[in-house]
């Protein structure tokens, strides 16, 4: 079944993906339709050459519609199913994806008050340990983590850490020390000290994994970011997932460091107000500055640099929210009602 979403065809199946790959030597390939007739249109094997599909992706289908959001499918060496997306596709959902904080942001008052609420309770159930992940979420930016990534690879994010990546642990803070995508070294700190207190607690509790919960029989299993993401589209609404929380600190971490890129690109012609934005971010994060540019920080905190008033109007309204001592608490910090009223600015 298809259906056209901008301008793009989404498949509900795989029927689609009907040219297979088929080795021929050395990293040479020719390809061959369900039917079984040889691939042998220039305009076709084109359109295949400039997907440049990974010459040891195995079991390889190419789309037959040049407008299919996915293109191409295969396995890894590790025999993990991979995609090749339209570049249509991929502009088209990161536009959606920015389109949507804007409710992400009015809707997540209430989600934190419901999680506060629900990890006030006393036994550690999965509905109370998800909603201290999405807290933690919320708080960091971290990656929610994936079990079979972390298996593979030995990095972790926030349902795959361990008891003993709780480190420096005080009375009202608490740090997660642990290796990342990518190999990169993480250091998240935890000021907030019901959110500490609470880590500290599960680093008490039974089990390798630092995020666990018991179900009615009393056994102990491990969170997992299945588990969260489901809680998520329960509690908040089924259009945002974990990543969600990642782009909205991602873009709250964009906003509060306007005014040292400000500075930066003021002080030197050489240096780009983009470039130096997504470096503070990237430090952030602990993804590169291009990820960061392409998939994390709002549009909108680019394009302000084209009008110049608005752009120094806005640093100095940051500058001084920057002072001023803002807690954690269940409405948006003032921070993040700016944040709201650039991204859902039409003039921005």
């Amino acid at each position: 079944m298809k259906r056209t979403k901008g301008y793009c065809n989404v498949y509900s199946d795989d029927s689609h993906l009907s040219i297979k790959r088929i080795p021929c030597g050395s990293k040479r390939f020719y390809y061959r339709y369900n039917s079984g007739k040889k691939v042998a249109g220039e305009r076709v094997l084109k359109r295949i050459e400039k997907l440049v599909i990974p010459p040891n992706w195995q079991d390889t289908y190419i789309s037959r519609d040049s407008k299919a959001s996915v293109q191409a499918v295969g396995y890894d060496q590790k025999g993990r199913k991979q995609y090749i997306y339209h570049d249509r596709w991929h502009v088209q959902q990161q536009a959606e994806k920015f389109e949507r904080l804007v409710a992400f942001g009015n809707a997540l008052p209430k989600f934190r008050e419901d999680c506060l609420a629900l990890i006030s309770q006393p036994t550690w159930t999965l509905k109370r340990a998800c909603a201290l992940v999405c807290l933690l979420l919320d708080y960091t930016g971290a990656r929610v983590g994936n079990a079979q990534y972390s298996k593979e690879n030995n990095t972790y994010g926030l349902t795959t850490l361990r008891r003993k990546h709780v480190q420096a642990q005080c009375d009202d803070s608490v740090e997660l020390s642990y290796t990342g995508k990518h190999g990169k070294a993480r250091i998240l700190k935890v000021h907030d000290p019901e959110l500490a207190t609470l880590v500290c607690d599960c680093a008490q509790q039974q089990g390798y994994c630092l995020f666990r919960y018991q179900d009615t029989q009393k056994r102990w299993h491990d969170v997992t970011s299945e588990d969260v993401n489901a809680f998520i589209h329960k509690e908040l609404g089924e259009m945002f997932s974990c990543k969600d929380f990642r782009t909205w600190a991602s873009s709250r971490f964009a906003l509060s460091n306007l005014p040292h890129v400000y500075d930066e690109v003021t002080r030197s012609k050489t240096k780009k107000w983009e470039s130096i934005l997504s470096k503070v971010v990237s430090k952030e994060l602990g993804n590169t500055p291009t990820v960061c540019r392409k998939y994390y920080i709002h549009p909108k905190l680019f394009t302000i640099k084209n009008d110049e008033k608005a752009c120094e109007t806005l640093v100095e309204r940051v500058r001084v929210l920057n002072n001023e001592d803002c807690k954690q608490l269940t409405q948006l910090l003032p921070m993040e009602k700016l944040l709201l009223d650039v991204i859902s600015s039409e003039c921005a």
